[in-house]
């Protein structure tokens, strides 16, 4: 009997997510403005990262919104029916500061550079399509912004030596303030509705994990780095909240992707990835129980919080994934692709969380479904 009811429970949570995935969003267009969290685009040479997670979360999200694959901005043809659909404009790498940034790492595809490729695109847009159509176009579109990992990774790296007047903790208020005047700036240009995606918690990442055991001994995350970090996602949400307040006909949410990791890490036998990548991540723990008493069979989640699944040495963190070999067998067990990279896996959950009202919802005020209905 027990066994009868765990099937209909699960049958009809799959047909409500099923539901919820069917609902189309109203967005027509998403831009996606970011650095390597959203790209696989190596900048300058404008060729993709080998072996680079695809599975990228601003992807991820286009999926639940009915929207095809984005073009690169950088290989799109620049027409003005082309770019109405959507574009990717990040590149990796892409920092928030513009020039040289921390470690001195040449840029062309900072967070200025591209919101001024947005200006350019919008105005392709109205030149060619009218000012009644973009301004439609523009305002109903989702402009996604996902920033502040490179800038981290650089920073966190070993021997990098950050602006003597800023330090490690005065950071974040320069990469918030960054990040708050180019929302502004897309708001000038017509833009309504933005999300913010948060930092990861890179002090957990396997290559962050690695320097601190190489002089520390420990292979659990990097406390200090992770508190940088966390500044930096408190501090540009309370920023984005007070410019929100003072534009009422905007709608801006942030994405707590810091937090969602973290949930994951903290209990990463509780989620796992279904077959249909539309399809929410269900909390696993309260089923379990059930489900081995049953005979049923456990249901399994990450197995694997630590290490890379593609790279080698300790945790997979001495070098990066160049080739294909250097995968593990079952990515979708590893929370961790690469040196700084979720897994696809991860990103999925991330992304239901994201997009679904759910109890683990960590977009606020309000989930990205919820922000793409009509303007009032």
């Amino acid at each position: 009997m027990v066994r009868i009811l765990l099937i209909l429970l699960l049958l009809s949570l799959s047909t409500k997510l099923l539901s919820a995935v069917a609902d189309p969003s109203t967005a027509e267009a998403l831009f996606v403005l970011g650095d390597s969290s959203a790209s696989c685009n190596l900048s300058p040479l404008h060729f993709s990262v080998p072996f680079c997670n695809t599975g990228l979360l601003p992807n991820l999200i286009a999926e639940r919104m009915g929207l095809p694959e984005l073009p690169l901005f950088d290989q799109s043809n620049k027409t003005a029916k082309s770019l109405a659909a959507g574009v990717n404009f990040a590149s990796d790498p892409g920092k928030i500061l513009s020039g040289g940034g921390i470690g001195g790492v040449f840029q062309l595809h900072s967070l200025s550079q591209q919101v001024r490729q947005v200006t350019e695109t919008l105005q392709i847009i109205r030149l060619e399509l009218g000012p009644a159509a973009a301004s439609h176009i523009v305002s109903s579109a989702l402009f996604l912004l996902s920033f502040g990992k490179d800038d981290y990774t650089s920073l966190l790296a070993a021997g990098a030596n950050p602006d003597p007047k800023r330090g490690r903790r005065g950071f974040s208020r320069i990469l918030a303030s960054e990040m708050i005047r180019a929302v502004q700036d897309l708001y000038d240009g017509g833009v309504r509705r933005v999300a913010v995606m948060a930092v990861a918690p890179l002090g957990c990442a396997p290559r962050v994990v690695l320097e601190a055991y190489n002089v520390l001994g420990s292979h659990n995350c990097v406390d200090e780095a992770n508190e940088i970090i966390a500044r930096y996602n408190v501090k540009l949400s309370a920023e984005l909240e007070k410019l929100s307040s003072s534009l009422p006909d905007a709608k801006f949410v942030f994405c707590d992707v810091y937090a969602g990791m973290m949930e994951i890490i903290a209990n990463p036998l509780s989620y796992e990835q279904t077959n249909k990548p539309n399809v929410f991540y269900v909390a696993l723990s309260q089923l379990n129980s059930i489900a081995k008493f049953q005979g049923l069979g456990g249901l399994t989640g990450f197995e694997n919080v630590r290490d890379a699944c593609c790279g080698v040495g300790p945790f997979g963190a001495m070098a990066g994934c160049l080739f294909k070999e250097m995968a593990c067998a079952e990515p979708q067990k590893h929370i961790w692709w690469d040196l700084y990279s979720p897994t696809k896996a991860v990103n999925e959950v991330l992304a239901n969380w994201s997009w679904f009202e759910s109890d683990m919802h960590i977009c606020k005020p309000v989930s990205l479904q919820r922000l793409m209905q009509p303007l009032s």
